[in-house]
């Protein structure tokens, strides 16, 4: 087996057992097939400075500071994660910390239990009552892709 597969093998299982012990709350956000062992994790005593992308499923638990630019189908921020950097993603979905802009092209949700200083630029939004939000919202979809 190549390193790759190694790697690749190891970070599923990681995601598996994270998945299924630790972030029951964050997973909820998700339909049962969307956390799934493909979902890559950033756990919760990560800390990455700088510029992250990603091309497939990710959860974030840990702190990420810098710019987020995500190009699979969702980006969950867990209850235990913090973030400080412009998010850029097709769908996101917010339970934790986010200080810095939201561009979602196709949507973002807040949830109860997120913390949010930052503008929304997407053409769908939701916020659940109880969340934290301080910013604005724009949902002009010229808007969205210009950023």
């Amino acid at each position: 087996m190549s390193n790759d597969e190694t790697n690749s093998t190891t970070a599923a299982k990681t995601a598996s057992a994270y998945s299924s012990t630790d972030y029951a709350s964050s997973k909820s956000a998700w339909s049962s097939a969307a956390a799934s062992e493909n979902m890559s994790v950033i756990g919760p005593t990560l800390v990455i400075k700088g510029e992250l992308e990603s091309g497939e499923d990710l959860l974030i638990e840990g702190r990420v500071e810098g710019t987020i630019k995500h190009t699979s189908e969702k980006l969950l921020i867990g209850q235990r994660g913090g973030v400080k950097a412009d998010v850029r993603a097709r769908n996101i979905v917010v339970e934790g910390e986010v200080e810095g802009d939201i561009y979602g092209s196709e949507s973002v949700c807040i949830k109860e239990t997120a913390r949010v200083r930052g503008n929304i630029f997407t053409p769908k939004v939701s916020i659940t009552e109880g969340a934290h939000f301080k910013g604005s919202i724009d949902m002009d979809l010229d808007n969205v892709q210009k950023h």
